[in-house]
């Protein structure tokens, strides 16, 4: 299951608390895209995710740079931030990043 979220912000000086507007849920794949970057404490990793919609077919809600990427795979929910987005036969492709923390060693 995937699903893109875009965070609503309340106006400044306000009291609101910040909202998620649903951009896209339901069936996808999101997989590495052969690039790993980082250091002894974050890994970054390049992600891709496949959604089975038509480019021609998304509504006035397309995903766009900043949209949160949740995809949960069995108990794990990974989260990543959306980078770009392209049509790709009868498919859209959405790239991004996800950042892990490693764990230090004691």
């Amino acid at each position: 299951m995937i699903t893109i979220v875009r965070m609503k912000y309340p106006e400044r000086f306000s009291n609101g608390e910040p909202s998620e507007e649903i951009i896209y849920e339901g069936k996808g794949r999101s997989y590495t895209d052969t690039t790993t970057t980082g250091d002894a404490k974050v890994d970054t990793n390049k992600r891709k995710a496949s959604i089975p919609v038509r480019f021609d077919q998304w509504n006035d809600k397309i995903p766009m740079s900043g949209d949160i990427l949740r995809v949960v795979k069995g108990n794990i929910t990974e989260e990543w931030e959306v980078k770009d987005f392209e049509p790709d036969n009868n498919r859209s492709v959405i790239y991004g990043e996800h950042n892990r923390n490693l764990n230090e060693e004691e």
